[in-house]
């Protein structure tokens, strides 16, 4: 009796488990026929990176009515600033609507995941456009990963173009919106009254932090977040 009940619990358990996975499986398809977009369209093949990774990688999106749809083959394109994911079912790389996602978020293979918004910049940028969150608090850092094509000298491509990075840095606050800044001590500490620049310059002492590239400015801004300094008015 007991070898015969435990056979039934494994096949019922079996059959859940793969009403599980169809119900899922389904739910998937019905969300990523909510996806709005077009054929992408490679880009010309010059020297450089035009997209945050050489692959697509697992990720997932959200749409400006809140829904998630998650397990999607996502390339971040950093030259047009749009994002192209993979639809197996029709064998083609598409172009999302950008006006139709509230953000995205992508995974790497190494556990670390990324996340962008979408948001309008109206005064430096004439679009809306989608930012990295480097560090989320009261006042946020933003990245907006931009590439842009330009002429480079014959030696580094016989082309004579090359994609070239081009990123720019916000903080970010609802209440003081963007304000730009660059990944160097100076412009960090140009955003602080005369007697905050002290505090900082002390606080990045204690905790030898040294600001040389992007995860040095990111490190110093979570120091500064966590220890509530203000910035100027």
């Amino acid at each position: 009796m007991t070898s015969k009940l435990l056979v039934f619990l494994l096949i019922a358990g079996i059959f859940f488990s793969a009403g599980a996975y169809a119900r899922q499986t389904d739910k998937n398809s019905q969300n990523s026929e909510k996806i709005r977009g077009a054929r992408f369209i490679p880009y010309p093949n010059y020297t450089g990176k035009p997209y945050l990774y050489d692959k697509f990688l697992i990720g997932e999106i959200e749409l400006t009515d809140g829904t998630k749809i998650s397990n999607l083959g996502l390339s971040y394109s950093t030259y047009r600033d749009e994002l192209i994911y993979y639809n197996s079912a029709i064998s083609a790389q598409i172009v999302i609507d950008k006006i139709s996602l509230n953000g995205f978020t992508i995974h790497e293979p190494n556990g670390n995941s990324r996340h962008f918004s979408r948001q309008y910049c109206g005064e430096y940028m004439h679009d809306h456009s989608y930012f990295e969150l480097l560090s989320k608090g009261k006042i946020s850092l933003l990245a907006y990963r931009k590439v842009n094509l330009e002429p480079c000298n014959t030696y580094y491509s016989k082309s004579g173009m090359a994609y070239e990075p081009a990123y720019s840095y916000f903080l970010y606050s609802p209440a003081k919106g963007y304000t730009p800044v660059n990944l160097n001590r100076n412009s960090l500490l140009s955003k602080f009254s005369k007697p905050n620049q002290k505090i900082v310059k002390k606080l990045l002492r204690k905790n030898g932090v040294v600001i040389a590239d992007e995860s040095g400015f990111v490190r110093a801004w979570n120091l500064i977040e966590e220890n509530g300094i203000d910035l100027a008015n």
